[in-house]
């Protein structure tokens, strides 16, 4: 015998004397249904990993941070140069792009590339402002795409469902990866004789393109279509 709710039809296996649906009383029955029902299902609280995430990924990076700058600091006199500077910067933009695709919900790509534009012109700015040594094209400016190359596709094919409503963003950022690419193999606005940042830039981007068109070949042809109207 089963405690069991005429209105509800549900059955009961503790010893409860009210429906918890209805409130109504419960009778004893023998169960005649293959179906048994317990009123709500237990309802798990949802928890977010992804501020964790972002906490961790903060407390790694300050670590890095903290450890270049102290061994910069020590091999000063040996090494009179801020070298520290050129790779805590970019360790700095890969926590604020992690966060932003952790923390945001939609549309995430065309933020990090307005994000990447952004801090570009900003760097590049910097460096003119400063007597124009070409430091953040030859350097800070190629490692901040190639870095976003990498993680950016990474992220959006996690869930392949909306992989073609990110097509856009990914094609930009393989449009910007070989322009950048090319100002530093055909001008003079970098450091002369440093062009494997530009050929790392151009190859990123060709790669990127490569593997939108393996793995997603359908999806990625037909977003292609309705941007360039073909």
């Amino acid at each position: 015998m089963m405690q069991y709710c005429q209105q509800c039809n549900a059955y009961y296996y503790k010893a409860s004397t009210t429906c918890t649906i209805c409130g109504r009383p419960l009778i004893e029955k023998t169960m005649d249904t293959p179906i048994l029902t317990q009123g709500f299902p237990s309802v798990k609280p949802h928890k977010s990993h992804a501020k964790f995430v972002s906490k961790i990924f903060g407390m790694i990076s300050i670590g890095v941070v903290l450890i270049l700058a102290l061994i910069n600091y020590l091999t000063y006199n040996e090494y009179p140069n801020a070298w520290s500077l050129i790779i805590i910067g970019p360790i700095a933009y890969a926590w604020i792009l992690v966060g932003q695709i952790v923390l945001s919900k939609q549309n995430y790509p065309t933020k990090v590339n307005r994000q990447v534009m952004i801090l570009s012109v900003l760097l590049i700015l910097t460096d003119i402002l400063t007597s124009y040594d070409g430091w953040s094209l030859t350097y800070v400016v190629p490692a901040l795409f190639i870095m976003t190359s990498i993680i950016l596709p990474i992220v959006v094919a996690s869930n392949p469902k909306t992989y073609y409503l990110h097509v856009r963003s990914l094609f930009f950022l393989i449009i910007m990866d070989v322009l950048i690419g090319m100002i530093g193999l055909t001008t003079n606005f970098m450091h002369e004789g440093v062009i494997w940042t530009s050929v790392s830039m151009i190859t990123v981007g060709i790669l990127l393109l490569i593997t939108m068109f393996t793995f997603a070949r359908k999806d990625t042809w037909t977003e292609l279509i309705k941007i360039f109207r073909i």
